[in-house]
């Protein structure tokens, strides 16, 4: 655009005038995917970030490390089932007494997840504020609750991926490893529903209490400590009302104790007896902590939500 002065008569200041030229800027008339192709591209974009793909190798060092962990258990024990079933009974004695079964490992990869999500979870919602990007996702399509919820879906979906692996290698490992194939299947499908249950139950407290901690602030060393916290704390109050309290006040402590209520979880879903002295000394029904597990997803999805319907993008 150029500008010009056009005289007026009577000797007055000439009034300034424009030129304008179609440079060849054209605008966008594709065809838009609208509001869920853009949650859907989030969704899986968080997804692939939990394993750092997309990303530098520097962040896919700390979740494959972490999903190696998970699963090494679990590729030990096949192994061991399957030289010891080769030995006749004495190896079915050693497979009947393996310390790493169905219904216990849950407890070996709860600890792995709880990493995963204090590593993975600031990463996640934190680098959006302090890179100051919000304003850009919520220029388009994309709503406040719609950026919320799939994030959470993501993060969710990658602690499945985390859990179920290890378990999936347990269940293809002793079935195809049983002299008889038939047999092997009706040992293990039926462990098949519990093992879903479960994985989804501690995916879902585990994931979205950790994103309500980390929306709530950028900084991943602050927000790494308050996810830690969450999962150490509750349980050492517990176990110290417990010992200090009597048993009609100890009791309801557990139910504030995340890591606590998805080992009763588990205990209710594989119909075990709980191997925590706080969960057996409380003697709630199984149905209660599964209605506390649901409950706790809900607020801190309900958290996560509000926060970003408040933050300033």
């Amino acid at each position: 655009m150029t500008a010009d002065a056009t005289p007026r008569p009577g000797g007055d200041p000439p009034i300034p005038s424009g030129s304008i030229y179609d440079l060849g800027y054209r605008g966008y008339d594709g065809p838009r995917l609208g509001r869920r192709h853009a949650v859907g591209a989030l969704f899986t974009h968080t997804l692939l970030s939990c394993y750092g793909i997309g990303r530098g190798g520097r962040a896919k060092i700390i979740p494959f490390v972490l999903a190696g962990i998970a699963v090494l258990p679990a590729v030990i024990a096949v192994g061991l089932v399957a030289l010891a079933r080769q030995a006749g009974q004495a190896g079915e004695f050693i497979t009947d007494a393996s310390p790493i079964r169905y219904e216990t490992y849950f407890e070996i990869v709860g600890q792995i997840v709880a990493l995963f999500c204090a590593a993975q979870a600031p990463e996640l919602l934190g680098r959006d504020q302090r890179y100051s990007v919000l304003s850009l996702y919520f220029s388009r399509a994309l709503e406040r609750t719609d950026y919320a919820i799939a994030k959470l879906g993501g993060f969710v979906v990658a602690l499945l991926a985390l859990v179920l692996a290890p378990q999936i290698i347990l269940v293809l490992g002793l079935t195809l490893s049983s002299p008889d194939l038939a047999e092997g299947l009706g040992e293990n499908l039926p462990k098949v529903p519990p093992i879903l249950a479960q994985a989804i139950t501690l995916s879902a407290v585990f994931g979205s209490l950790s994103l309500a901690i980390a929306a709530f602030t950028p900084r991943r060393a602050y927000a790494t400590a308050g996810i830690i916290a969450s999962f150490i704390i509750p349980p050492v109050v517990a176990e110290i009302a417990r010992e200090v309290t009597s048993r009609d006040i100890s009791r309801w402590f557990v139910l504030a104790s995340p890591p606590d209520v998805i080992g009763a979880t588990n205990a209710f879903f594989f119909d075990i007896r709980p191997d925590s002295s706080v969960i057996a000394a409380a003697r709630h029904p199984g149905e209660l902590y599964l209605a506390v597990a649901a409950l706790a997803v809900a607020a801190c999805t309900g958290i996560l939500i509000r926060r970003y319907q408040r933050i300033t993008a």
